[in-house]
C-alpha cells in the first residue's frame, strides 16, 4: 500500500473510532473534492489470500465535536418520527411546562415529586453539549445533531431518592403511558439528564412537550418526552442495554458519515 493510501486508511480508522463512541460527531468535509491518485486503483492481499481492489484517492477532511446544530435542525430531526428518532410521549399542552410534575418512586427510600420549575431552579442544573443520533441514521449522517441541552441528571435525581440495594431497572413513563425501561447501571455510566432547554430555547421548540429524557451515547429512539414518573424496580433480570441485539436493536447506532468519491456531501 502506498503512502497516500496508508494516510487515508489511518485517518478513516480514527474517524470510525470516534464515531463508535456514539456522541454526536459532526463531520466537516474539505471544500475541495478528493482527487483520484494516478493509477486509479490498488490491489491489496487480505486474510486468507483474498484480494480486493479499491480506488486510490487523495484528499483531506476534518471533524469537530463542538459544533452546535441549529434549533431548526434539532427540531427537524427529533420530530421526524415519534418512535424512531424523537422519542415518544406526546405533546400535551394542558399543563404549563413549569408546573409539570415528575414523580420519583418505586424501590427507593424517599420517593418524592418534583416539577419542571424545581428542576430549572436546581443548583445542580448543567448545560452540556450532547449528541443525538436517530436509530435510522442514513449514510450521510443527516439524522445526527449536537445540541446544548440544559437539565438535571437522572442519576442525581435517583441519588436524592435513595435507590434500594439490589435495584437494577429504571422505568421512564410519559403522561400518555409510553414507557422506556433501562438498566440502572446503564444510566449511571452515562450523563443522562431530564432536559427542559435546548440551545437556549424551551424543549417545546425542539421536541415538543415539557421535558425530555436525553441519554448519552444512545439512539434518540429512547429519548422519551413528557416524563411523568421515574420508577426504580428490582427485576429478576435487568433490561438489555440499548444498541444491542438483546434489546432488539439490529442496527449499529453510529453518527454514520459517508465519504463520496468525487461527489458532494450536503
Amino acid at each position: 500500500m502506498n503512502d497516500t493510501a496508508k494516510k487515508i486508511a489511518g485517518a478513516t480508522g480514527s474517524l470510525l473510532l470516534l464515531s463508535s463512541m456514539g456522541m454526536g460527531v459532526v463531520t466537516a468535509f474539505a471544500e475541495e473534492a478528493p482527487e483520484a491518485v494516478p493509477g486509479g486503483a490498488e490491489t491489496v492481499e487480505g486474510e486468507g489470500g483474498a484480494v480486493a481492489t479499491s480506488p486510490v484517492v487523495a484528499g483531506t477532511f476534518s471533524f469537530t465535536q463542538d459544533t452546535v446544530s441549529s434549533i431548526d435542525q434539532v427540531a427537524r430531526m427529533l420530530r421526524a418520527s415519534s418512535y424512531l428518532c424523537g422519542g415518544a410521549g406526546g405533546e400535551l399542552t394542558e399543563v404549563a411546562a413549569a408546573d409539570w410534575e415528575i414523580a420519583v418512586r418505586g424501590d427507593v427510600e424517599s420517593p418524592y415529586v418534583t416539577t419542571v420549575a424545581d428542576i430549572q431552579a436546581d443548583p445542580a442544573v448543567q448545560k452540556v453539549l450532547l449528541g443525538c443520533s436517530c436509530a435510522g441514521n442514513p449514510a450521510d449522517g443527516d439524522a445526527s445533531v449536537a445540541a446544548q441541552v440544559t437539565g438535571v441528571s437522572v442519576k442525581l435525581m435517583l441519588d436524592r431518592a435513595g435507590v434500594a440495594d439490589g435495584a437494577n431497572t429504571v422505568v421512564f413513563t410519559s403522561a400518555d403511558g409510553y414507557e422506556v425501561a433501562l438498566p440502572l447501571r446503564y444510566l449511571t455510566q452515562r450523563y443522562c439528564p431530564i432536559v427542559f432547554d435546548v440551545n437556549g430555547s424551551p424543549i417545546a421548540d425542539a421536541a415538543g412537550g415539557t421535558n425530555q429524557l436525553w441519554l448519552g451515547s444512545t439512539s434518540a429512539k429512547y429519548f422519551v418526552r413528557n416524563v411523568a414518573s421515574i420508577t426504580v424496580e428490582t427485576r429478576a433480570e435487568a433490561p438489555a442495554d440499548p444498541g444491542t441485539a438483546e434489546a432488539g436493536d439490529t442496527y449499529a447506532n453510529l453518527p454514520n458519515v459517508g465519504v463520496a468519491f468525487g461527489g458532494e456531501v450536503a
